[in-house]
This record gives C-alpha cells, structure tokens and sequence, in this order.
C-alpha cells in the first residue's frame, strides 16, 4: 500500500484533524457521560446498601483478641459513642463474616483495600474466594482470621485519627473514598472500550455498504456473551445504532479474508497475506498532562508496535487534537516531540484520525474507511481517500 502523505498534503491533513475549539463541548458531554455511569455503578456495587446493612447490625459481644483492633482506635471510637459490642459494625470479624459474609466488601471499603491490592495478597486469596462465592458453607479458617487481621489494622489507623462525634458519617465517606477510585477507573476502561466500538462500528458501516462485510462478534451489554452476527442480519435484525452502543467488539470479517480485530493492541487489521496495521485507541478529550501522560504513553504504544511488526501500519485514534500535539511546541526554547515529528523524524506514527470528525463528518469517514479497507485488501480507487 502506497505512503498517504504521497497523495495528500501532510500539513494540510495534520491542520484538519485539529479540534481544539471543541474541547469544551467535548468535556461536558463526557462529564454528561461520566455522571451517569458513575450513578449506574454506585448502585450496582450496592455499597449503600451494605453500609446500611453493617450500621443496622444488633449489639454483640464479641471476643476481639488477635484480631488486629488497637487499643486506640476501640478507645477513640467509644469516646465518640460506639459501644464494645457495636465494634462489629467497623470492624471485620471471622464470626460476622462467616453468617454474613455479603459484608466483607463493605470491610474492604473502609480499610481502604482495593480489588487489585487484594487480588495480589496470595496469602488471603482463597479466603476472599470462599467468601465472594455464591451458595457455599463457609468455615473459620487460620486465612479468614489473617484476612480480619489485615483489614482491622488498616481500619485502626483510620478510626484512631477520628477528630469528630460522627463516625458512622465518617465510616460511609471512607469507604465510598475507595470504592469511588474504583469506579473512576472503570470509567476510564469504559471510556476507552466505547472509543473501539465507536471505530469499530464504523468499520462495520463501510463494509456493509460496500458489501464487503462478512460478519462480525459483539457484545451488546456486559451481561451478555459475544455473538456472531452476520452481514444479512445488519440493518434487519441489527442496527448501526445499536452496534455503536454496544458493551464490546471483538472482530470483524471481511469477505475477502481481511479483519480487524479488537483485542490488544486496540486494533490489529489483517489482509488473507497476514498484519497489516495496529491502531491505539483513546477516549481521552481532557488535554491536560500531554507531556507527562499523553506524549510519553502514545510514544510507547507505537514504540511497541513497530517492535512487533516493523512492516505493520500504525495508527492512533483519538476523539481531541491539538495544535501543540500536532506540533510539540512548547513556545519556550524546548520544544516536544509531537503528531508531525512522529510521522516525519522518528517514523513511529503512519496516520492519526480524529475520532471524533469520524463519527460526524462523512468526508472524514469515508477517509478512514477507504483507509481500512485497503489494508484489507480492498481496491479503492481513490487514492487520494478524499481529503
């Protein structure tokens, strides 16, 4: 396939892709976005509910030793109203957790432990596996009493640095602290999974309408498993609508052999002759830390293409660009690496698409469409892919 930059002008292409006008409608619908999912996941996480649930728990005298509860934090606590035998609704306890062991992430929460910390604490594992699980008789275990040790020093930090009356207000601000991290990540992954469907049903689009679309494997919500859903079924059963918003895609097929595949890295497209590109995929449209995040992470990515396949065509996708990203330009005597200089100095970088004038613009559509399908294989007539 022949060099873009052979049929179109470089600069002219780069000053196109530039977006920065926008970035404030942009922010407001992902903070629109972002409003509604973190909403969403709250609620299914049912952190409310098992705060609720742990505050409502009756007085019981419980034997404490060698739990890892500090003297401390049961002294601090009782000056601000809570009993011995209400430290159960702080604090982890083998025997709690045993009758009720929907309460270990609520524990987990407050003591500040997330999922991944926990997921690489070997030590643990089988016991948060036995209590995470489903329908099954839980035992006390040398690995549950390890595990209460270890979320009760943490909570004993927390409830010895109490200054105020209200540590049941406290206790719920704590663990929506953690468990609000989680979801803030979530919704980075989710962002950036609804990017690749977004170009992946774009894909889908230009090679039905050009009756070149075999088939292709999507997700339509999380609690769903993939299906196969074939060329005749788009537009029927299947709508363009409905593929874009989708929970995930996985492949695409082409009818002369060519695919995409959207796994890691976010895209690969193969011809029947073997990997022809790879494209990194953002959600991004916050521009703040280009240099410290942005630059630094893209260079990375395509580093790590071209050590795969240095043949390969390289992309990146992304829905916001700037003119310092095109340029690198620091407006001091420094000046960074951008967009231009990847493509023209270092030879990391094929072609950047705006996702964004993808999604509304046809001319930009069609550009990256007849770019995808001659990866494939196709022949597009048009060279100069109407830009």
């Amino acid at each position: 396939m022949p060099d873009i930059w052979d049929n179109i002008d470089l600069d002219s292409y780069l000053e196109s892709i530039v977006n920065e006008d926008n970035i404030e409608e942009h922010l407001i619908q992902e903070a629109r976005w972002k409003v509604s999912y973190r909403d969403t996941q709250f609620n299914q996480r049912g952190m409310m509910n098992r705060y609720n649930h742990a505050m409502g728990l009756g007085e019981r005298q419980l034997n404490w030793e060698e739990l890892g509860v500090s003297d401390q934090a049961v002294e601090t606590l009782q000056k601000n109203g809570v009993t011995h035998r209400q430290l159960h609704q702080f604090f982890a306890h083998p025997t709690i957790l045993i009758s009720d062991n929907d309460l270990f992430e609520y524990y987990r929460t407050l003591a500040g432990v997330s999922d991944n910390r926990l997921r690489d604490m070997g030590s643990v594992r089988s016991a948060v596996r036995q209590l995470r699980g489903n329908n099954q008789m839980i035992s006390e275990t040398d690995e549950i009493n390890r595990l209460c040790r270890f979320f009760n020093s943490l909570i004993s930090t927390w409830a010895s640095s109490l200054t105020d009356e209200n540590p049941e207000k406290r206790a719920l601000i704590s663990a929506v602290l953690t468990e609000g991290s989680a979801i803030e990540g979530s919704s980075r992954n989710a962002g950036g999974r609804k990017a690749v469907v977004n170009v992946g049903s774009v894909i889908v689009e230009e090679l039905w309408e050009h009756d070149q679309l075999v088939s292709f494997h999507f997700k339509p919500t999380s609690n769903d498993d993939f299906t196969t859903v074939s060329a005749s079924s788009v537009g029927n059963e299947h709508t363009i609508s409905e593929i874009s918003g989708a929970y995930a895609i996985e492949k695409i097929i082409a009818t002369n052999g060519g695919e995409a595949l959207f796994t890691e890295p976010d895209m690969i497209i193969r011809s029947s002759e073997g990997v022809e590109a790879f494209a990194e995929i953002k959600d991004r449209k916050d521009i703040s830390n280009q240099w410290e995040g942005w630059l630094p992470l893209i260079r990375s990515k395509l580093e790590d293409f071209r050590e795969r396949d240095p043949d390969a065509k390289r992309m990146m996708i992304q829905p916001v660009f700037t003119e310092r990203m095109i340029h690198g330009d620091r407006g001091s005597d420094a000046q960074d690496v951008g967009v231009r200089k990847f493509i023209l100095d270092e030879g990391l970088l094929d072609v950047p698409f705006n996702l964004s004038h993808i999604l509304a613009d046809d001319d930009s559509r069609d550009f990256f469409g007849k770019y995808i399908r001659d990866l494939m294989g196709y022949d597009v007539s048009d060279q100069s892919y109407g830009v």
